[in-house]
């Protein structure tokens, strides 16, 4: 369906609510884009991500960024009409936004789903398999009443998947069904807090808690304390979703995994397959599995794992150098078991990537074992390290691998029965722990540093919009911190309408940017010429909206979302303070009644005009005119009919004005033009054909006449006040010679046109 075409295919990305709304960054969506954004690098394909906002003063609406326009959406121009296929995050939680997309798929637009809810095709996790994992693990610790913290109610998706795999686990392991366990938390901090809350004070007996998600499950555990419970004595707490705020947690938050890399990475890849002809899309569900810590009662591997190796040496010393049986299987096994303690996040590897990197570490390991010294495994750590440092992944969960090892690593073949073999072993896994200590430490001041410099540019950058009211010099402000900021480029539009489409066009404020390129239809974004066109694109778009009024959108290089909301809302708000201030400035320069000029602008713009004709030795010549025996019309036809009249003056002087010229009233029933260079046979004609057009009018109750007085800028440079005064004795020579005519200020004297 899409009308553009570039060399790479382009695929959109769209979202049920605003990623970019809260105070609290979504991990959740975090980690799956961040996926996705990795594998379309890899593809070498265009990414458009459309951004909701939400709004400032309803922090939990939906608002998304949508490709059709409702009250409930902001559009941005990411839809069938740019891009080869959409990728859309569920829940849409509305039945106008899944009727949309199902009306797209009719058209032949290949969508695919990631989550449940809005059905086939979709990549999704499965939760029946986590929650009854999750269940069964409180079982064995001796939980029998678990109450649960589920989604969103009206969520047909992962929320109402959730509540009926606890339902079922409930049932099948004989556990309470007391109504009073459950309570919705909507997916939230918030939600999560007030559903632990009621389960507490409903006074119902639960021993553990079990959430839909893992930010309510950490609101749970806010409420649970706050209740003076302790966590897991007496309530035992677990999650969904295992996101990275679940480790820091105090104590950290024991969690259902969901593959949210593989999720991103697998619809991203079909998705090119699909529209490479390859392969149909189809719907796939990948595995979950439970990482148990501190918060569900179990003791971290670190503490676990001094015990359990003393033990293996002294069953391996009456064997020494034996060789396990299925050591390929053993070791295959050891890898699977480290990989599994890295948590997927949007600063992990993805499962795929953490397999390697554990095989090489082991491999290393035996290596260093066999040859007994400690080299190859070091130079591995080191590569390792380097390599986490260098794509800023998270450094301080291979610590939990290296427990993993530690434990482990008897099933390796090695001379485990003699000190020599245990003392090497454990110099090279207590070094490797300082080293793996030393460059997080390095990542943590490096990521402050970051930090501070950014807080610095947003600032500063705040303070300039702030102070600015001309849109495009707002724009120069954003493009001069962008460095600072980590977002490699920034375009800015406007919405400009066309008829009754008020997004039709797009109006960019950048200086360097050719002009012919600065207009294109919305629709059409990004226009041909708008990005080199070798550049592979990773673009969000944010909309511009202020008050509930879509002003335009950003689009930004996606690779840090970070600052984005900050710098949309700012942008918005200073173009709306913009706007406000160019019409707060019309008014004060307007005439309410006929909407021409005003005197104060006269006078401003008359004072300038002199400036300039004395600067440059132009002419410059002012009428002024009055409508003769108003007073009488009004009492005559009633003040209405003198109103309509006066308009009806200032619409005749607008129309017969040159383009140069500004006409202006200045009083009652008094008028004046502003003639910049012109003389004195210029402004004649001018007056001449105002003349001529009010006495051609029939539209008022009766022929009204003119009388006007002309000034020309001469002689000895005269002042603003004494050109306005010269033009006035001509306006009263014009009036006291009987009206109805056009007098010129020459000299000291007057002359009658």
């Amino acid at each position: 369906m899409a009308t553009m075409r570039r060399e790479r295919p382009t695929v959109g990305i769209l979202l049920g609510w605003s990623i970019l709304a809260g105070k609290l960054s979504d991990r959740y969506l975090a980690s799956v884009l961040r996926s996705i954004q990795a594998t379309a690098r890899l593809k070498e394909c265009h990414l458009l991500l459309a951004c909701g906002l939400g709004r400032v003063m309803d922090p939990d609406g939906i608002h998304p960024a949508w490709p059709e326009p409702s009250p409930e959406t902001d559009f941005v121009p990411v839809g069938p009409w740019n891009t080869d296929g959409l990728i859309v995050f569920a829940p849409l939680r509305s039945e106008a936004r899944s009727l949309y997309l199902k009306g797209l798929r009719d058209q032949g637009c290949p969508v695919l789903f990631i989550a449940t809810g809005e059905g086939d095709p979709m990549i999704s996790a499965d939760n029946a398999s986590g929650i009854r994992q999750a269940v069964a693990h409180l079982l064995d610790h001796g939980h029998h009443r678990i109450a649960f913290v589920a989604g969103d109610p009206g969520d047909k998706g992962d929320s109402e998947s959730r509540l009926g795999a606890y339902r079922q686990a409930v049932s099948e392991f004989g556990l309470s069904t007391d109504a009073r366990l459950v309570a919705a938390g909507w997916h939230s901090f918030s939600g999560g807090y007030d559903a632990a809350r009621t389960i507490i004070e409903s006074a119902v007996k639960f021993t553990a808690l079990l959430a839909s998600d893992d930010s309510s499950a950490i609101g749970a555990m806010q409420a649970i304390r706050d209740a003076g419970l302790k966590i897991p004595a007496d309530v035992a707490v677990i999650g969904f979703d295992d996101q990275p705020d679940t480790v820091a947690q105090v104590p950290p938050l024991a969690s259902v995994h969901a593959p949210l890399a593989e999720m991103g990475e697998y619809a991203l890849t079909l998705m090119l397959d699909h529209l490479a002809g390859r392969r149909a899309l189809e719907s796939v569900q990948i595995p979950t599995r439970l990482t148990p810590r501190q918060s569900c009662g179990c003791t971290p591997p670190v503490v676990s794992t001094a015990g359990e190796s003393a033990a293996g040496w002294r069953a391996s010393a009456a064997k020494p150098g034996a060789r396990a049986p299925g050591a390929r299987r053993a070791k295959r096994d050891m890898v699977n078991t480290m990989a599994a303690t890295l948590h997927s996040g949007e600063r992990s590897p993805s499962d795929g990537v953490a397999q390697r990197l554990c095989s090489e570490l082991l491999q290393a390991f035996e290596k260093s074992m066999k040859d007994a010294s400690p080299a190859q495994f070091q130079a591995a750590l080191m590569a390792l390290l380097q390599q986490l440092e260098s794509t800023d992944n998270e450094i301080n969960p291979w610590q939990a691998v290296l427990s993993v090892l530690r434990r482990e690593m008897l099933r390796l073949p090695a001379e485990w029965g003699r000190a020599a073999t245990r003392r090497l072993a454990e110099n090279m896994l207590h070094q490797a722990r300082a080293a793996i200590s030393e460059s997080a430490q390095r990542q943590d001041y490096r990521h402050e540093y970051q930090r501070e410099i950014a807080a610095h540019a947003l600032s500063d950058l705040t303070a300039q919009l702030s102070a600015t009211l001309d849109e495009r010099q707002a724009v120069k402000v954003l493009e001069a911190h962008l460095a600072e900021l980590g977002i490699q480029h920034v375009r800015v539009a406007l919405f400009e309408s066309e008829a009754a489409d008020p997004f039709a066009w797009s109006i960019l404020l950048h200086a360097h940017i050719d002009a012919a390129n600065q207009r294109f239809r919305s629709r059409e974004f990004p226009p041909p010429d708008l990005y080199p066109p070798d550049e592979q694109l990773n673009l969000a778009v944010v909309p511009l909206v202020s008050q509930d009024e879509s002003l335009g959108y950003v689009a930004f290089d996606a690779g840090n979302l970070e600052h984005c909301a900050m710098i949309a809302r700012q942008l918005a708000a200073t173009f709306k303070a913009t706007r406000l201030h160019a019409q707060v400035l019309e008014l004060s320069l307007t005439d309410a009644l006929t909407g021409i000029y005003n005197r104060r602008y006269f006078d401003l713009f008359l004072n300038n005009e002199v400036d300039r004709s004395r600067r440059f030795g132009r002419g410059l010549a002012i009428i002024l005119l009055d409508i003769d025996q108003l007073k009488e019309y009004n009492d005559t036809y009633g003040h209405p009919a003198g109103d309509k009249a006066l308009k009806f003056v200032a619409l005749r002087l607008d129309q017969e004005r040159r383009r140069a010229d500004v006409v202006a009233r200045i009083g009652g029933d008094e008028f004046a033009l502003i003639l910049p260079e012109t003389e004195v046979e210029g402004a004649r004609k001018v007056a001449r054909r105002i003349h001529t057009s009010m006495i051609a009018s029939l539209e008022l109750m009766r022929p009204l006449t003119l009388s006007m007085g002309i000034s020309i800028l001469a002689g000895a440079s005269p002042e603003a006040a004494v050109l306005i005064q010269q033009a006035d004795m001509a306006l009263y020579e014009a009036k006291r010679s009987g009206r109805d005519r056009i007098c010129v200020f020459e000299g000291t004297g007057k002359s009658l046109s």
